[in-house]
């Protein structure tokens, strides 16, 4: 299979090393040699990576895109992507938009054109995921905890709301995605500011998840069920994320095995999430 990757963040360090076993050719822009040269723990994916200079250039058949790129760009990249190659399939980055009315016309776009497409929510596969899926039977209460180290001179669009970064759109947003999957999308209260956020969340059977994200001085991820902690660690990973050894890369193969394996598209369930997402902004 044929990869394109667009993004020379996650991108690289994260999604090159997860596809390279169910890679033919990897398809990189030229403008990310460097970089890639730079970390020793990437030089050995270079075996399979074609480079290219723009993309109406590429002449070869693309399977699958990857676009790990701001949220911004992601629509048109898509766009030009289009004009240009015919893939299987498009692996979207979270969110896919900088707002909720521009991730509409996104996807509306991609059904209108029917593009097969996911998104990384990848705390899908973490084990506390499962445990909370597993657990929900009635009036059930989980309280998921959230602390971001804030670096100051971070000024990317991962800080900037406006930019689809931010505590709502970047962070909560993963938990936003699980609860809609658990149909816990009865909104019970919202209090958002710059430095926090808290949203609490029921379904029928009054099943509850309390969600607090906030920055910090130091990173701490910890889920209370009931009264009891049954989880307590730095990230949800549950592991030090590390330059040679980030514990993302293998939930990413996870998700790319299960796309390839289980994946049937469902524009009218994108959609539901985004007007759920939209709903939780407007009551903020």
């Amino acid at each position: 299979m044929n990869f394109l990757i667009i993004g020379s963040g996650f991108g690289i360090y994260g999604y090159l090393p997860a596809i390279y076993k169910n890679s033919k050719k990897i398809f990189l822009n030229i403008k990310y040699k460097k970089k890639i040269e730079k970390r020793i723990e990437l030089i050995r994916y270079l075996k399979r990576v074609n480079w290219y200079f723009d993309i109406k250039d590429i002449n070869n058949k693309i399977d699958y895109v990857v676009i790990a790129q701001n949220p911004k760009k992601q629509f048109l990249i898509t766009k030009k992507i289009l004009r240009f190659l015919k893939p299987k399939h498009l692996f979207l980055e979270k969110p896919i938009s900088h707002n909720p009315n521009k991730s509409l016309n996104f996807v509306e776009f991609l059904e209108k054109n029917k593009i097969k497409f996911s998104v990384g929510y990848l705390f899908t596969y973490l084990s506390w995921f499962k445990y909370i899926k597993k657990n929900l039977s009635h009036n059930q209460k989980f309280e998921i905890n959230w602390r971001i180290k804030f670096n100051k001179k971070n000024n990317l669009w991962k800080s900037n709301h406006k930019e689809g970064g931010g505590l709502v759109r970047f962070y909560s947003i993963h938990f936003f995605k699980l609860c809609h999957d658990l149909n816990l999308t009865k909104i019970h209260k919202i209090s958002v500011n710059k430095k926090h956020c808290e949203f609490v969340l029921k379904d029928q059977k009054e099943n509850t998840i309390f969600l607090n994200v906030r920055h910090a001085l130091i990173n701490q991820f910890f889920i209370r069920h009931n009264e009891n902690y049954f989880l307590k660690s730095s990230n949800p990973f549950m592991k030090s994320i590390k330059i040679n050894n980030d514990p993302r890369v293998s939930i990413i193969q996870k998700y790319v095995k299960d796309i390839f394996e289980n994946f049937k598209i469902n524009y009218g369930y994108e959609k539901k999430f985004i007007k759920f997402w939209k709903k939780i902004e407007m009551e903020s």
